[in-house]
C-alpha cells in the first residue's frame, strides 16, 4: 500500500512538470530480518544467535537475504512502479557499508 501511494504521488508530480526521482532500495539487515532468522534458528536447530556466535549468525542473515531479499523489488517491478532502478541500493552493499564505517 505504501509503495502504491508513493508511486502515485511521484507520477502526479511528474505529470505536473516537476523533476522527480523515486529511489529504490531495501534494508533487509534490520530488526525484522534479525527476528525472523533468530526464530528460524530456534525452530530448526533449537539454538540462539548467542549459541552460534556473531560470524555464524551473520552468515545465516546473508543466506536469508540471498534467498528472500528480492521479493519486494520483484513485486514493485511487476506492478510497474516508476522507480529509477539503475540506482537501486541495498543497505549492506559494500559501497554503503564503507560510508557508514
Amino acid at each position: 500500500m505504501t509503495n502504491a501511494v508513493q508511486d502515485s504521488l511521484i507520477r502526479r508530480k511528474r505529470m505536473q512538470g516537476y523533476e522527480t526521482l523515486y529511489l529504490p532500495g531495501t534494508d533487509h539487515a534490520g530488526i525484522a530480518t534479525h527476528t525472523v532468522v533468530e526464530k528460524q534458528l530456534w525452530k530448526t536447530d533449537k539454538v540462539t544467535r548467542h549459541d552460534i556466535g556473531r560470524a555464524a549468525f551473520e552468515k545465516k542473515l546473508w543466506e536469508w537475504v540471498n534467498h528472500n531479499g528480492n521479493t519486494i523489488q520483484t513485486q514493485l517491478r511487476k506492478i510497474g512502479a516508476s522507480l529509477d532502478w539503475s540506482r537501486y541500493r541495498f543497505t549492506m552493499d559494500e559501497m554503503l557499508s564503507k560510508g557508514v564505517i
